[in-house]
């Protein structure tokens, strides 16, 4: 691309699981948390991020590179007689600044800890126009059944690369929510239509969309005349971390605790609420390791004064407390 060249030290490397181009990669993310540069370290998410993305399984962020860069990524794609499927990072190399980039970098140590790795699946998916929506779903693993989700951890994500400006009528992704958290059948979950929390990816041309692996989502409609793109990779944990790999701040424990603990992204039935906090708070002690640790509450068995009318829950006020 005019004007964009760069060296990558991964540029044309072909992801298989058994290449020495996937070891290779493995390798490159291979290191501790202080050799991260001083603009990769910027990227890492702060506590409140983290607990954000807890809650609802994503983060978004947009791009800092120009906007001509962008619009370069989606002219090599237009131009491609066909899907690079598995090997869009060999077919179009400078998208290294995006998922190799210092952002990138930032977020994925911050959600995925030290030495996190690239999976070998990443794919280009083109939404042309007149197309239909799709069903709501989770990405299937082919190491485990579906029924079989990380409700307390994140071990995988699916980072989402936008190269246009999506608007409302270019089929944005779809996401629900804390939905991460919700194990369903493929069955049942194609029947839900439009949910009222839902998030729509629209957003500006570069930005990216991190999903926890296990979040609910789903290609909308376009109705557009426009061709939407979106490249998606797939990034996995390699290690559990004993502290915080993002930039935590000890002193912001208890409010942190309080949005963990009171913030609902997502309509739940009551009975649903005790449970989803005690998720909330497993996920950010496996993320965080025992340096960061919450202690558990699990407040639907605690005892105390019976409500009174117009009054909290015991439950809700021993949360509160």
């Amino acid at each position: 691309m005019a004007g964009e060249s760069f060296t990558s030290p991964t540029s044309g490397l072909t992801p298989t699981l058994s290449s020495p181009a996937y070891l290779a990669l493995s390798s490159y993310w291979s290191r501790s948390l202080t050799t991260l540069t001083k603009v990769e370290r910027k990227y890492l998410l702060s506590d409140d991020g983290m607990v954000s993305f807890i809650i609802k399984g994503f983060h978004v962020f947009k791009s800092d590179l120009p906007d001509s860069f962008h619009k370069g990524i989606f002219d090599t794609f237009e131009a491609l007689p066909q899907n690079p499927g598995d090997k869009i990072n060999e077919a179009v190399p400078e998208l290294a600044r995006i998922w190799d980039g210092p952002q990138m970098r930032g977020a994925l140590t911050s959600i995925l800890g030290l030495g996190y790795r690239i999976s070998p699946h990443m794919h280009c998916h083109k939404n042309v126009p007149n197309t239909r929506n799709q069903p709501w779903h989770q990405d299937e693993r082919g190491d485990r059944d579906h029924q079989h989700r990380e409700r307390t951890h994140t071990r995988s994500v699916l980072a989402m690369y936008y190269p246009q400006q999506v608007t409302h009528n270019m089929g944005p992704t779809a996401i629900i929510p804390a939905s991460h958290r919700r194990v369903a059948s493929p069955d049942s979950m194609v029947t839900y239509g439009t949910v009222r929390s839902q998030f729509l990816s629209v957003v500006p041309a570069g930005s990216v969309v991190i999903n926890h692996y296990d979040v609910w989502h789903a290609a909308t409609s376009n109705t557009s005349q426009k061709v939407r793109y979106m490249m998606k990779w797939m990034f996995e944990r390699t290690q559990d971390s004993d502290s915080p790999t993002w930039a935590h701040d000890p002193s912001q424990m208890d409010e942190m605790r309080q949005r963990l603990e009171g913030e609902h992204p997502a309509p739940l039935s009551r009975n649903e609420y005790s449970r989803d906090h005690e998720l909330r708070v497993e996920m950010w002690n496996n993320m965080a390791g025992k340096t960061a640790a919450m202690p558990k509450i699990y407040s639907a068995h605690l005892g105390g004064p019976w409500p009174q009318p117009g009054g909290a829950t015991t439950a809700s006020r021993m949360r509160r407390q």
